[in-house]
């Protein structure tokens, strides 16, 4: 969950006023992020590959998901209802001022377009939102008014989809780094806590989804990761700003999206950033002779 208009760690130490004047945890925590991406982007080769690697940071995360909706769950008695429908309006708001710097540096505009379009045509076609929402659905308790598909699937992408998730399990993957997950892991035992006080037990049950999916992204990073080009990382960032919007907008109650069926398009992002590649490549090679 990073926006990447980069700054630097020498900055923070000539502009003291001025980052004083934004002391909060969220702004630090995007600060931190944005930074790290550069240094990361730059300096993340096979030499930095470290074997030793496990995923610490994700199991933190996914324990510190399910320890603070357990938590929400147990005292959301004690939130009155109308507070619990402003937490939602924050948080709506808070993930649509970091969407869009997330979207901000978008390397190739036109592949992101053809990726969310065909993904979510692709995820309209496999009914992949009404599918899980029926699976879930087989979970809910007469007696509450929260669906636990609804929760489940708000966190999840809340939790899942960013660049903070990304860069995270690069570095772990990658140099068996697990600090920017700690730093995540943190920040989510907090907005579960509160979601889950808001949507219901969805929330706890995406703790599942942070495992799998981080611990997937893990994985992808520990085999792969080398031939990963700076450009992917940005554009699929900016992607994840884009699903981040949507539910940004879900959770303010302004337009519902059926933002499962958009997930596609995080998979057909790198299908399409490698062909072209190689088109371009081709026309280089025949531009050359």
């Amino acid at each position: 969950m990073t926006p990447w208009s980069v700054s630097s760690f020498p900055a923070l130490a000539l502009e003291p006023a001025s980052c004083a004047s934004r002391v909060n945890f969220t702004a630090f925590i995007v600060f931190i992020s944005r930074t790290h991406f550069e240094y990361g982007c730059t300096n993340v080769t096979w030499e930095n590959y470290n074997e030793d690697k496990e995923m610490i940071g994700t199991l933190f995360n996914t324990v510190a998901v399910a320890l603070g909706a357990s938590i929400g769950l147990v005292s959301h008695k004690y939130i009155p209802v109308k507070s619990q429908n402003k937490i939602l309006m924050v948080f709506g708001l808070f993930t649509v001022a970091l969407s869009i710097n997330m979207i901000s540096d978008m390397r190739a505009p036109i592949d992101v377009f053809l990726a969310l379009i065909l993904g979510t045509l692709l995820g309209q076609t496999l009914s992949l939102n009404d599918r899980l929402s029926l699976f879930t659905a087989k979970f809910d308790k007469p007696t509450e008014n929260k669906s636990v598909g609804s929760g489940l699937i708000k966190a999840t992408v809340l939790f899942c989809v960013g660049g903070l998730t990304l860069i995270g399990c690069m570095d772990e993957g990658l140099k068996g780094e697990s600090h920017l997950l700690f730093i995540k892991g943190t920040m989510d035992l907090i907005s579960s806590f509160f979601l889950a006080a808001a949507l219901g037990r969805g929330v706890l049950y995406s703790a599942i989804g942070v495992l799998l999916f981080q611990g997937s992204l893990t994985l992808f990073f520990m085999s792969f990761g080398s031939h990963i080009s700076t450009e992917l990382i940005l554009d699929l960032t900016a992607l994840g700003g884009i699903l981040l919007l949507a539910l940004g907008i879900d959770l303010m109650d302004i337009k519902s999206f059926k933002i499962i069926d958009l997930l596609p398009a995080l998979i057909i992002l790198p299908i399409i950033h490698f062909f072209h590649s190689v088109i371009v490549e081709l026309t280089i090679f025949e531009f050359i002779q």
